[in-house]
């Protein structure tokens, strides 16, 4: 009686103390990890503007279009999106666009001239995933541009420091 009282003292010791024993080895490593910098730029939409009338004695109406949108992700600081366009508008012709800055993350710079050279459109934008972001084209032409016949231009945007 008193060996059986020692064996059930010693297997609860045991169990207690070094459970492991019993259930295997342990083993372990180091995950190593990284977030690099994500800077994504998605434009969908397909613009057109036709300037096609006035008000007499005053200069063409211009011809606007919002039917397009930007959407962007960037987990850096202080990114800003840049438009431009592949060729030259004629004389006498302005095409200006318009991008609404991200909410809560970025200022617009209203409404900028498209040139080859790259502008900013929406400047301050820092830790951002957003899907809405509407883009406005405005067209506009004085008399002096005389009839232009149907023509396209690219747009590039471009999402970085």
């Amino acid at each position: 009686m008193k060996r059986l009282k020692i064996f059930f003292v010693a297997v609860a010791l045991t169990l207690v103390s070094g459970g492991a024993v019993w259930g295997g080895e342990i083993a372990s490593h180091a995950v190593t990890f990284n977030f690099q910098e994500i800077n994504e730029i998605d434009i969908t939409g397909s613009p057109s503007l036709t300037i096609n009338s006035a008000v007499a004695g005053e200069q063409p109406e211009n011809a606007i279009d919002s039917s397009s949108i930007c959407a962007i992700t960037t987990n850096g600081a202080n990114k800003r999106i840049t438009a431009s366009i592949d060729t030259a508008i004629p004389a006498y012709v302005t095409l200006k666009v318009n991008v609404a800055a991200p909410s809560g993350s970025g200022t617009s710079q209203g409404d900028v001239s498209l040139t080859t050279s790259a502008s900013d459109v929406v400047t301050g934008i820092s830790h951002l995933a957003d899907s809405s972001l509407t883009i406005t084209y405005k067209l506009s032409a004085t008399v002096q541009a005389g009839v232009i016949p149907t023509d396209t231009r690219t747009v590039t945007f471009t999402l970085s420091d």
